[in-house]
């Protein structure tokens, strides 16, 4: 068995196993995943034309197949903590003296 083929087989694991505290979707971890491996791919081949747009390729490719594999997603964690927070009320309180 290649090395190519022991990554697909993990990654399809890994994707087909119910990730219980996760907070990214199943189709959207797929998409995560396909994107990243493009995204990572284009940087790989670019890396001595252009060091370092190659460099921010292939750190947002392999942010988002980390994204896909494990379901974990800190920027949608920090938005969504974001917006549950309790709703606030401010009670304003004015004085006007003659």
């Amino acid at each position: 068995m290649s090395i190519l083929n022991k990554t697909f087989e993990i990654l399809k694991d890994r994707l087909d196993s119910k990730c219980t505290n996760g907070n990214v979707g199943g189709t959207e971890r797929v998409l995560s995943v396909v994107a990243g491996g493009f995204i990572l791919g284009v940087g790989v081949k670019n890396l001595f034309r252009s060091p370092l747009t190659s460099f921010s390729g292939i750190a947002l490719g392999g942010s988002l197949i980390y994204r896909g594999v494990t379901g974990q997603c800190k920027l949608t964690s920090a938005l969504n903590s974001e917006e549950e927070k309790p709703e606030t009320t401010v009670i304003e309180h004015r004085y006007f003296v003659k």
